[in-house]
């Protein structure tokens, strides 16, 4: 049973993650580029041998679970309803997208070609961004509600952000799909917020120097 929530855990820190960074970006211009190389590395493992694996391991996951546990502690004072929206339409979308084999065998043959050229580029580096923000654009906006990103005007015009913030809610879908995989449901982030609480602290103790404030 722990198990299944330790995957499940690793999946909604994975959204959280990514919508974070999308966050940063539309507030600041900017996001820490470590933490979007994890969260975008994640949507080229297509098959793999488990839930850390997708992240390559906790680490890669690190800014998640601690922004997670801020959400889930109530003592922390310091709920995000923006992130909980977003987080909220990101499962939805994903919902959406799983009754449309079509628009998911699309997404998983351009990943497939986008894929060698990480061999050579980080996942961060702007040309894999900007294929990935064509496959968000070419398959999930397609779909409806678009997710609407709010935040500064002047950072969320420039081009290069535009498309960070599509490759992030792309690897946002991934880390959705997964948790979806792992058994997660909406109604688990209703009621079983205090499971997931201590999953989050037990994760984050095994990661170096990160701990659950």
């Amino acid at each position: 049973m722990s198990n299944v929530w330790h995957n499940r855990t690793l999946a909604l820190a994975g959204i959280i993650q990514a919508l974070n960074s999308v966050q940063q970006i539309a507030r600041q211009g900017n996001a820490p580029i470590d933490t979007v190389a994890a969260s975008l590395a994640s949507v080229f493992k297509m098959n793999p041998k488990s839930a850390e694996d997708v992240y390559g391991n906790i680490e890669g996951v690190s800014v998640g679970l601690q922004v997670l546990n801020q959400q889930l502690n109530r003592k922390s004072y310091r709920t995000d309803p923006e992130l909980l929206r977003y987080l909220t339409n990101i499962m939805y979308l994903e919902q959406r997208l799983k009754k449309r084999p079509r628009i998911l065998a699309q997404i998983a043959d351009q990943i497939k070609h986008i894929e060698p050229q990480t061999e050579e580029l980080s996942p961060a580096d702007p040309l894999i961004i900007a294929r990935l923000a064509d496959t968000y654009v070419n398959t999930i906006s397609t779909l409806t509600p678009r997710i609407q990103i709010r935040g500064e005007e002047t950072h969320l015009r420039q081009p290069e952000n535009i498309e960070r913030v599509r490759a992030l809610l792309l690897a946002a879908i991934r880390s959705a799909v997964l948790w979806r995989q792992m058994g997660g449901t909406r109604l688990h982030l209703l009621f079983q917020g205090r499971q997931l609480l201590y999953e989050t602290h037990t994760l984050l103790k095994r990661i170096p120097r990160a701990g659950a404030a």
